[in-house]
């Protein structure tokens, strides 16, 4: 039943984008500073709620993020800003 709603709220609240990148490096680099630029922004927190808060493991609680790789390492730059929209 969780997972059901958990489910409808991210269909009905969250956009997604997905994109095609042919090499795998591009690809793990991309994530990499996609995750790092999400995790050294002062302004994205989570909500007081977000269950992330609770767990046990200090980056999550930290991070804001249900990840522990990858964070606060090299963010975008304005070139990979620009890469990505032209590959969108």
């Amino acid at each position: 039943e969780i997972e059901k709603r958990v489910t409808k709220y991210i269909q009905e609240n969250i956009s997604f984008v997905t994109f095609q990148i042919e090499n795998k490096s591009k690809v793990l680099e991309l994530e990499s500073k996609i995750i790092s630029t999400v995790s050294l922004c002062d302004e994205c927190k989570p909500s007081q709620n977000w269950l992330g808060l609770f767990s046990p493991v200090e980056k999550i609680r930290r991070s804001g993020l249900w990840l522990v790789n990858e964070l606060w390492k090299t963010p975008l730059s304005e070139d990979d800003l620009k890469e990505l929209k032209n590959i969108l």
